[in-house]
């Protein structure tokens, strides 16, 4: 119960900020600042791609669409509906198809790697699940989480 608050806790350092809140530019707190820079780097895309707690979001996310959808393109349709608050253009609906098969494929392949990245994280896996499914279906929910409209509120 404790693990799902809606608050994040970090250690500050007085002098030195967290690593993570560096690299997506968070301000250096001696200052007040009315007004951020909107910024987006690598550097931003490969956290959001390997820190545990991007991964763990990615696959709570693909989890809640798998449990309340019944077939892939509406279940594709919310994962990225809930990361950009709108609906997929044509375009990415093919895109969105074209990554999940591409990511079954390789899961399906390969198992192992399919239950190891789906139990990143601290969150507890339901074991109704297919593996194969959640690890594809988070993988692009990941892939949802690099779209400047997941990273940028304007």
């Amino acid at each position: 119960d404790a693990l799902h608050r809606r608050s994040m806790y970090t250690f500050i350092k007085r002098t030195v900020p967290p690593p993570m809140m560096t690299t997506f530019d968070a301000t250096n707190r001696e200052v007040c600042i009315a007004r951020r820079e909107i910024t987006s780097t690598p550097l931003q895309a490969l956290v959001i791609l390997n820190d545990p707690q991007f991964v763990e979001a990615a696959r709570v996310l693909a989890e809640k669409a798998l449990a309340g959808e019944q077939d892939l393109d509406s279940r594709l349709e919310r994962v990225f509906r809930t990361l950009t608050s709108r609906e997929p253009d044509p375009k990415e609906r093919e895109i969105l198809r074209a990554a999940y098969q591409e990511q079954r494929d390789y899961f399906s392949e390969h198992p192992k790697e399919a239950d190891g990245y789906v139990q990143e994280g601290e969150a507890p896996v339901p074991e109704d699940l297919d593996k194969v499914e959640l690890a594809a279906l988070t993988a692009v929910a990941q892939l949802g989480m690099n779209y400047e409209e997941f990273q940028v509120k304007q």
